[in-house]
């Protein structure tokens, strides 16, 4: 995404705070790729905290995680809730190219909100708007596209209800 769409949206004018946003990117990168590495899975979820996504306590997040860079502040995820390795929460939505698309489908950003003791398999994308009610199961590879009611079980791609559980 252009940095200076991101400028704009935080209001980021001056050169000072364009360096400070410069170096705060820099620093949510590098978190994230140090979390890949990271054994413990209590290390992962505080170097995800460390770059602004609100996690609860007692969270479990798999390897190879994407957590939305641009926008981090806008996850938040709930007590004693597992995320499965490869899965991507993304807090925004637009189109990185100078194209006439941009026109129709500007910079979105909107909160992606995951409850408490939820389960995320792996491989799960998770666009922004997306609320995840308290004990949810989300299956393998599904694609999060709408609100999940909280006890039940949703599949595939669109993920929609299975179950209730």
């Amino acid at each position: 995404m252009p940095s200076k769409e991101i400028l704009q949206y935080h209001g980021i004018d001056s050169t000072s705070k364009k360096l400070r946003y410069t170096l705060v990117q820099l620093w949510r990168f590098t978190l994230s790729r140090l979390a890949f590495f990271v054994p413990f899975k209590g290390w992962r979820a505080t170097m995800y905290r460390w770059s602004g996504v609100n996690i609860g306590r007692r969270v479990y997040i798999g390897h190879d995680m994407l957590f939305d860079r641009a926008f981090p502040e806008q996850i938040t995820i709930g007590d004693d809730t597992a995320i499965g390795d490869r899965c991507t929460i993304t807090a925004h939505g637009c189109i990185p190219t100078q194209t006439p698309l941009k026109e129709i489908y500007p910079l979105t950003v909107k909160p992606v909100k995951i409850g408490s003791r939820v389960w995320i398999m792996p491989n799960v994308t998770i666009i922004y708007g997306v609320t995840i009610g308290d004990e949810a199961v989300v299956a393998t590879g599904s694609v999060v596209t709408r609100d999940v009611p909280s006890r039940t079980l949703v599949a595939g791609i669109p993920a929609k209800v299975v179950k209730q559980l």
